[in-house]
């Protein structure tokens, strides 16, 4: 797996995937302005920013715990939102991005489906770490700021049909509405007052 979903121990949510030279055009790669992006590097971004962890990096990073996985997060540069002065800048961030682009589209790793009534749900692996310090992973649906997980799920739901999908959301934590920009953070052993966002799964899924 070459992109991962995690949160961190501030309850951030973050997605990080890699960046190798397979990923990049020879002439590209060979560019003056692409300077220590040439061997690729390692992307973490969430709600609010975006980081770059240049190569050399551990090779292992889709596998390591998330304590370890959050020191390279910390590590990273964050990429400036300001817009580049120096042509060579503006062409390196123009490249950066549209590579980062690419290599996790090309990595997979998610499905994006619509409902009956027209509401667009992604599901991803999201890993987090529970109360008592273990590390845990559940299935993650999200729709705008909608968020249900699975703590058991299919080895092949990324083949998985529109139905079954359905069905597996009877089964998921209720949905938990979160304030716009916010982004979803949880824990799965969390609970709050849902209010009038406080419909069951099931009935989120049969009003979906």
């Amino acid at each position: 797996m070459a992109v991962r979903e995690f949160t961190d121990s501030r309850g951030v949510d973050w997605r990080a995937w890699d960046v190798t030279p397979t990923h990049m055009h020879p002439v590209t790669r060979g560019e003056d302005y692409m300077a220590n992006l040439q061997d690729g590097w390692l992307v973490f971004e969430s709600g609010l920013e975006k980081r770059r962890l240049e190569a050399p990096y551990p090779s292992d990073w889709n596998t390591l715990p998330i304590p370890e996985l959050e020191e390279l997060c910390r590590r990273a540069s964050p990429v400036r939102r300001t817009r580049e002065k120096t042509n060579t800048g503006q062409r390196r961030a123009m490249s950066a991005m549209e590579i980062e682009r690419a290599a996790v589209e090309q990595e997979g790793g998610r499905r994006v489906f619509r409902s009956p009534h027209g509401r667009e749900w992604t599901v991803r692996v999201h890993e987090c770490v529970d109360r008592g310090g273990e590390q845990e992973k559940v299935l993650r649906f999200t729709a705008d700021d909608i968020v249900v997980e699975l703590a058991r799920w299919p080895a092949d739901w990324e083949s998985c049909s529109i139905e079954e999908f359905a069905m597996m959301l009877l089964d998921a934590n209720p949905p938990r509405r979160l304030p716009k920009g916010k982004g979803p953070q949880r824990r799965r052993d969390d609970r709050v007052d849902m209010g009038d966002a406080g419909r069951s799964s099931e009935s989120a899924a049969r009003a979906d």
